[in-house]
């Protein structure tokens, strides 16, 4: 049998892999069942998932026994996988609204995953209000990141809504591309060894900016542990809350035009108006401005690969400005800064800067002292960009899908958002026993935004324009929560 020695990239989220901080990652997807669909349509689904047996790459890559105890992991195949265990069918009690859907997934992300197993599972959901179902699928992060996972979930659902020859998600394979044939190449190497000089120079140059920086009290960069303690960031526990939130993404965009900045700022600025509101009702807001780890995909457009290939930079979230319009922009100024540290670095550069910037983090990590020092930075949040045209998976119409990200010590809240077919949703995955009410955080992100575009409404009339933006009417804006 062949075995696979796992990237050191992707070992790191196994070797992080305990009780209290599973490392698995998901996605929840809404869909509307079709005008024409019997009492047996989800049953039905369900048998014919489950006797899809053809696993495309990673979905029966296996861990070889014993090797989370080895500092190199290794991946084997599984071709005989237990489809009962992977496709589950659940149901919601009545009423079946956004508050049982939210119990359910909280309890279903809390589990840890059966690691003698290939590792995801895939939940099938039915009893959601409004004639709609729901899939919670679930992947360890040292099999995919948030670009693989939707370009996965993409590759079994049609834009045709009379397709319903669709493939399970497990068995839609990636397509072949030129560059992953010729990645092993002789002329692949000897360039991959041309660039190793050119790539310990870059990393050389980028933490040279990086102390600069730090020597700079007026420059926006922000550094690893440049961050207050927070209640965000102390030892978890193994249960988890999980709420969301959904918005029109032309609102974000039409407000990124408006500030002159882009809608990751915003979206970045509306975490942070929540966040300050929330910390300052539990009188847990520190007086220094929190800050945030964004990943950064490395993919290219047409890389289908598996695993993860992410970078990190590090921002300012300004929670001690009270002042929206100033907030953002202190967060852009900062975001600006942290890319500005990588402009121009080739991929494999990158990897390299990334990997002497995050040291710290994994030092902690290696030492067991994360959530009991101060943290690198506070609260992770990311921006995924997804599908822009519904999607139908065997005749039902994709509604809405939500990330459900891991949290670890010391970073007890994650906020993760898709963007899909003109809609932008947030993902709030939260320990359980750290953030009481986290719905709220949810609802705050709303009102931030409520108040940004009141804020640049008003300054757009005081500059004599002659039109304001008209105002965008959202479709049914849904909220899940745990309890």
């Amino acid at each position: 049998m062949p075995y696979e020695r796992v990237s050191l990239s992707d070992a790191s989220w196994l070797l992080m892999e305990s009780r209290e901080r599973p490392m698995h990652v998901a996605t929840l997807l809404i869909y509307s069942l079709p005008d024409n669909a019997g009492d047996d349509y989800l049953g039905n689904l369900v048998r014919d998932l489950r006797g899809s047996t053809e696993f495309a790459d990673p979905f029966n890559r296996r861990l070889v026994d014993n090797s989370l105890r080895l500092m190199t992991p290794m991946w084997t195949r599984d071709y005989d996988l237990d489809m009962e265990f992977h496709v589950r069918h659940q149901a919601l009690p009545q009423p079946g609204g956004e508050r049982e859907l939210g119990m359910l997934i909280s309890r279903l992300h809390s589990n840890p995953m059966d690691f003698s197993r290939p590792l995801w599972e895939y939940h099938v959901i039915e009893g959601l209000d409004d004639n709609r179902w729901a899939v919670y699928f679930k992947m360890h992060h040292s099999m995919v990141d948030g670009i693989a996972g939707i370009r996965m979930l993409q590759r079994s659902m049609s834009a045709d809504p009379e397709e319903t020859g669709t493939p399970a998600l497990w068995s839609a394979h990636p397509p072949v591309e030129e560059h992953a044939r010729a990645s092993h190449s002789p002329l692949a190497l000897l360039r991959t060894a041309a660039h190793t000089v050119g790539s310990v120079v870059g990393v050389g140059r980028g933490l040279l900016s990086i102390v600069r920086a730090a020597r700079d009290r007026d420059d926006p960069a922000k550094l690893p542990f440049q961050t207050p303690v927070s209640i965000l960031n102390h030892r978890i526990h193994s249960q988890r809350r999980f709420a969301t939130q959904q918005y029109e993404f032309e609102r974000i965009r039409k407000l990124s035009k408006q500030a002159g900045c882009t809608v990751n700022d915003i979206i970045l600025a509306l975490c942070s108006g929540a966040l300050r509101r929330f910390l300052k009702e539990l009188g847990a807001l520190p007086g220094r401005a929190l800050t945030a780890g964004i990943p950064v995909s490395l993919r290219a457009k047409d890389d289908e690969g598996a695993g993860s290939a992410v970078s990190f930079i590090i921002a300012d979230l300004a929670t001690n400005i009270a002042d929206p319009q100033r907030r953002l922009k202190s967060i852009s100024s900062s975001t600006r800064r942290a890319k500005a540290l990588m402009s121009d670095m080739p991929r494999d550069t990158i990897e390299r800067y990334t990997a002497a910037v995050m040291t710290p983090y994994s030092l902690q990590m290696l030492a067991g002292l994360e959530g009991r020092t101060r943290p690198v930075f506070n609260v992770t949040i990311s921006n995924v960009p997804g599908p822009t045209e519904p999607l139908y998976f065997r005749g039902s119409r994709l509604e809405a899908m939500y990330p459900v990200s891991a949290v670890t010590h010391g970073q007890a809240l994650n906020i993760t958002c898709y963007s899909y077919a003109g809609t932008l949703t947030f993902g709030f995955a939260g320990c359980r026993d750290t953030l009481p009410h986290m719905q709220r955080l949810a609802v705050y992100t709303g009102e931030a935004l409520e108040e940004l575009e009141q804020v640049f409404s008003r300054a757009n009339k005081s500059g004599g324009k002659a039109k304001t933006l008209s105002a965008v009417v959202p479709k049914r804006e849904r909220s899940t929560a745990s309890s």
